[in-house]
């Protein structure tokens, strides 16, 4: 008997099936094929799609390393949690490095931190947070080196509450607050601006010339805590009234002083008593429109405030104080 070869029983095989058998014969074939090509081009498409966050989550790291932005490291629980004002000093393809300006204990290591920042971008500024491991921690003295994985994603809009911080001595120069009527229109110019309700001038030296009649409690950058004695005039202080406010402030830490003459509108949010004087009352003040104003220039360009965003200036000037604060041990 003459033995068939495989193409003879491959061919015979097609010759004796119907169309229909031949269909469906090809349907089993190719149903694994598409099934392997689905799953394969699937993968294909996630890696891309984890190149295109990646290099997303690179530029934006690397837009705020170059602006300089404070990036604030919370680890441990509710409990017992700690924050630390840092920057980012290097970024490699899996590793963040953050440079923190305070010891830093290693027990900290394999802990995941919450990571808060901001950058901006096209004059709008953008918060971020990411949660990412702990790989290391090398403590010295006074500073300390804390290295990261690389986040596989950025929350966008979510950030941490504004922290407020009572300025360093020797960086206000002028305060004055003015009292203003619910219709009243803002001022275009200074010119338009009458006497104050309360100011006061500090010298070089620090000494406040008019301490107890007003000064600034605390201040974030979403609002000002202001400090002022009980005066004749305080129902005129009401919650949800409005105020002008003049700041003027020394924006450098070290070498030349750099004064910004900082004017801004408020809603009165709280007032309350200071604990450790019943003459003096605190006011919390959330900002609504701000401006920057140029020496010899009279006019006054304003910016409204959202809540949310906070004043690029103010934010910028607290976290260097919130840094220079954490030098001293």
């Amino acid at each position: 008997m003459q033995h068939k070869s495989f193409f003879d029983s491959i061919q015979f095989f097609f010759a004796t099936r119907s169309s229909g058998e031949l269909v469906l014969f090809a349907l089993v074939l190719a149903l694994p094929l598409l099934f392997f090509l689905l799953r394969e081009l699937n993968r294909y498409r996630l890696r891309q799609q984890a190149l295109r966050t990646k290099a997303m989550i690179l530029e934006t790291l690397q837009e705020a390393q170059l602006q300089n932005q404070n990036f604030e490291i919370q680890i441990g629980e509710q409990n017992s949690r700690v924050s630390y004002s840092s920057i980012l000093d290097h970024i490699s393809d899996d590793r963040l490095e953050f440079n923190v300006l305070h010891h830093v204990a290693s027990v900290w290591v394999t802990n995941k931190a919450d990571i808060f920042f901001s950058v901006i971008n096209k004059g709008i500024r953008h918060f971020h947070k990411f949660r990412v491991p702990i790989v290391a921690i090398h403590a010295r003295q006074k500073s300390s080196t804390i290295t990261t994985a690389l986040p596989k994603g950025l929350e966008i809009g979510q950030k941490r509450a504004f922290f407020r911080i009572a300025p360093l001595p020797n960086t206000v120069r002028v305060l004055a607050l003015w009292l203003l009527a619910p219709s009243e229109p803002l001022p275009r110019s200074t010119s338009e601006i009458g006497p104050p309700f309360l100011s006061c001038k500090i010298r070089r030296d620090g000494f406040n010339e008019d301490f107890f009649s007003l000064h600034v409690e605390d201040i974030s950058g979403s609002g000002i805590g202001l400090r002022l004695q009980t005066t004749a005039e305080d129902e005129r202080l009401v919650k949800d009234g409005q105020i002008l406010c003049l700041l003027v402030y020394n924006e450098s830490m070290h070498g030349e002083e750099h004064l910004v003459n900082f004017c801004c509108t408020g809603r009165i949010t709280n007032i309350r008593q200071a604990q450790d004087n019943d003459a003096t009352k605190i006011l919390g003040i959330e900002f609504t429109n701000w401006a920057l104003l140029e020496k010899g220039n009279k006019n006054i360009t304003w910016f409204h405030q959202a809540k949310a965003t906070g004043i690029g200036p103010i934010l910028q000037w607290v976290t260097k104080m919130d840094i220079e604060q954490r030098k001293t041990p």
